[in-house]
Order: C-alpha cells, then sequence, then structure tokens
C-alpha cells in the first residue's frame, strides 16, 4: 500500500515539474487514449438503416365496421282522423297498451250533431220511401184496370195515356226515394265512423314510444291524419339498421354473425345476426374549397336482428357493429407499415401495390409488387406476388420522419379493417 503510495506521489510530482506545453500535450495524449478505449470497449452498435419484419403465414378474419341506431322491428303510427279539441289522454311514454285500449278522447260535440242529423235524415228518407212505394202500387192497380177497361173498350185511349203517365211518374218516384235513403244511410254510416274515430284507440299490441299532443290542443285532419301516439309492438326483438359503404357491402350476406357495442354499456358485446341487406341507398357529396374537388359516397342499409328479451337496449341507442365476413387460416401476411412505407431514396409512383424486401446482407431494398385480400387492423394477406415466408420486409427507415403512403386504398364509411 505504501508503495503504491510512493509510485502515485512520484508521478504527481513529475507532472508538477513538466513544463505548460508538456502539460497540454499529456492532457491531450490522455483525452485520445480515453476516446479510443470508449469506442472499443463502451460504444452501442450503430443501429441498422431500415427496420425489417419477417413474412409470416397466420390466420386473418375480414370484418366490416359500421354503425346505426337500435330501432323496435315494427312500429305504428296512431292518428287522428277527425278535427277537434282533444278532451283526455289515458297514455303517456312507456304506457304498455292492447289492442283496443283507449288512448286518447276528442271532442265529439259537433260530430255527435252530424250524427243526429244524419239520424234524422235516414228516417225521413225512409218515410219518403215507404209513400213513394204506396204511390207506385196504387198507380200499378189503376194501370192494370184501365188496361182491362181499354181492351174491352170501355174507355178511351186517352184515359189509358193518363194512368200509364201515373205509373211511369211514381215508378220515377220510388226509385228517386230508395236513392235517398241509400244516400242517407251511406251519411249515418260516416257520421258513425266519424263519432266512434272521436275515441283513439291502440291498433295494436305494444308499448308507447312517443307522446306527440297534450290535453286541449286541437286537431285538424285534413290531406295528412295529425300523429299523436308511436306504439312498438314488441321491444324484445329489436333492430339494427346499420349503413355499410358500397366496397363493404356486396360481401354481407343474410345470416353472418355480427357483434356490437354500445356507449351505455361499454365493457360488453352483444351478438346479432344479418337479416336483410337492403338495396336501397343513400348518396352523399363532399366537396373542398381548397382543392376545388368533391367526392361522393354511396351507402347502404344492412338489417341485423337482435335479441332484447334482457330489456337492455332502448330505441335509438347508436351501436358500434362488426360483421365477420371472410376467416382464412394459414396465408401470407405482412405489418400495413410495409405497405406504406417508401425508402427515401425512392423518387417512383406506382401503380400497382408493392412492399420493398430486404435481402440478408443487402444494404438498399428492392420493391416487389403484390396483390392484398383482406386488410386486417395490423396486417393484411397477400395473395399473389414474388413474396414468401421468411423474406424481410421493410417498415421503417432511420432518419426517415415519415414514409409516403403509397399503396393504401381510400376507405369511406364502414371502413374494412
Amino acid at each position: 500500500m505504501k508503495k503504491t503510495k510512493n509510485i502515485f506521489s512520484g508521478l504527481w510530482n513529475w507532472i508538477k515539474n513538466l513544463s505548460l506545453f508538456k502539460k497540454i500535450i499529456l492532457l491531450a495524449l490522455l483525452c485520445v487514449l480515453g476516446f479510443l478505449v470508449w469506442k472499443m470497449f463502451f460504444k452501442p452498435a450503430e443501429a441498422p438503416l431500415f427496420t425489417t419484419v419477417p413474412v409470416k403465414k397466420g390466420d386473418i378474419v375480414d370484418l366490416v365496421e359500421a354503425s346505426g341506431p337500435i330501432a323496435p322491428v315494427n312500429t305504428t303510427e296512431v292518428g287522428a282522423l277527425v278535427s277537434g279539441e282533444i278532451l283526455a289522454i289515458y297514455v303517456d311514454y312507456n304506457t304498455p297498451v292492447k289492442k283496443g285500449d283507449l288512448m286518447a278522447v276528442i271532442d265529439p260535440t259537433q260530430i255527435q250533431a252530424n250524427y243526429d242529423q244524419a239520424v234524422a235524415s235516414l228516417s225521413s228518407a225512409k218515410e219518403e220511401l215507404e209513400s213513394a212505394k204506396m204511390t207506385y202500387n196504387l198507380a200499378q192497380v189503376n194501370l192494370k184496370r184501365y188496361q182491362s177497361l181499354y181492351d174491352k173498350e170501355y174507355v178511351a185511349k186517352t184515359d189509358l195515356e193518363q194512368y200509364e203517365l201515373e205509373f211511369v211518374n211514381a215508378k220515377s218516384a220510388l226509385n228517386s226515394a230508395e236513392s235517398r235513403v241509400i244516400q242517407a244511410q251511406a251519411s249515418l254510416d260516416s257520421a258513425k265512423k266519424d263519432l266512434d274515430n272521436t275515441r283513439i284507440v291502440s291498433p295494436v299490441d305494444g308499448m308507447v314510444l312517443t307522446k306527440k299532443v297534450s290535453e286541449g290542443q286541437s286537431l285538424t285532419a285534413g290531406y295528412s291524419t295529425p300523429e299523436m301516439f308511436t306504439v312498438a309492438e314488441d321491444l324484445t326483438q329489436m333492430q339494427i339498421e346499420a349503413k355499410v359503404s358500397e366496397a363493404d357491402v356486396v360481401k354481407i350476406k343474410e345470416g353472418q354473425t355480427a357483434e356490437f357495442t354500445l356507449d351505455g354499456y361499454p365493457d360488453e358485446k352483444f351478438a346479432g345476426t344479418v337479416r336483410q341487406v337492403r338495396t336501397n341507398y343513400t348518396s352523399s357529396s363532399s366537396s373542398s374549397s381548397a382543392s376545388s374537388s368533391s367526392s361522393s359516397s354511396t351507402t347502404y342499409t344492412v338489417v341485423i336482428d337482435v335479441d332484447n328479451t334482457e330489456g337492455k337496449f332502448m330505441p335509438g341507442m347508436t351501436a358500434t357493429i362488426t360483421i365477420k365476413t371472410t376467416d382464412k387460416q394459414g396465408v401470407l401476411l405482412v405489418p400495413n407499415e410495409a405497405l406504406r412505407f417508401a425508402p427515401s431514396f425512392n423518387t417512383t409512383k406506382y401503380d400497382k401495390t408493392g412492399v420493398w424486401v430486404l435481402p440478408d446482407g443487402a444494404e438498399q431494398p428492392h420493391r416487389v409488387d403484390v396483390t392484398i385480400g383482406i386488410i386486417a387492423e395490423k396486417v393484411t394477406e397477400i395473395t399473389q406476388g414474388d413474396l414468401k415466408e421468411g423474406d424481410k420486409v421493410v417498415i421503417a427507415e432511420r432518419g426517415q420522419i415519415s414514409s409516403v403512403i403509397n399503396n393504401m386504398r381510400p376507405r369511406g364509411p364502414g371502413r374494412r379493417r
């Protein structure tokens, strides 16, 4: 220990005795030596220029995503067929009703007066009909009697013609009286129907979803029927009407399974079944003033049946839906980043989809054209191209801030994952 101390002491005295110039040279030599030691033993290995991922075989699922409101399968609008003031309302939101249950009453005063007048008119018309029948029967008897007397030449021709005219007039009066009875009966039937329509009853079994009127409100039934209530027939079976883009709707078939989530139940997933792919469509367009360009999109309605036996779903809730359309096993898969990557040295624009492959030992990657199939959340299926399992595709370049997106296709509503 004492010997080591003497060595350091002697070395320190030697350094102190050096001139300033020699001290500077010695410090520089020590710095160079330290740098060489750090570079040889402590400097981390330089990162590769490109980040690669091997092509793998695996399973992939084609999913179509969409959203839409939950609604009852069947709803019925209940309206007023007659005009008048609403005297009473017997139901409210969420009221269960049976077919024929009284829901509201419209003031029947004027309609009752019309009905009473129609009853009186029918009674008068029937009395006129009875009188016309008696006149007709008498004219018929007189005509037959004078016809017989004329045949025996007991009366003149002019007397017979007089009774023939009376018979024709009596028959015409009888026909008119019968027509007035028919018209009076029709007016009475219409008045009776109007009187019945002052009592608003439920046409189906169900539950009241909406109430659009209040007591004391006046209704006017004209060219359109004023809506009063909406009744849902069965809330245990409901449906989702999802909007799906034209690119994805061709892959959806009846009977496919759909999963959906609701904001009200963030930790739960629910299942449904595709019942219908409707052929009616909705077109929308958007424009950009900056680029003076416009684009349009077409969506179709896909109806999904859902079971609401537990009563968790309420009409109007928005469901986020995922429909599994295709499931493949053992296919070539590449990361989605590989389809979006382009190296910094590339200046060519390609019409086909491709990936950049870096062979072992190569310094620069080369491009390979491919055909893609299913696009999932993180990987994409490769269906054609000079690419095999184990090839290394480039997904990033050191020092490159952003990759050039040169291969991705545009996506619309109900985008494909």
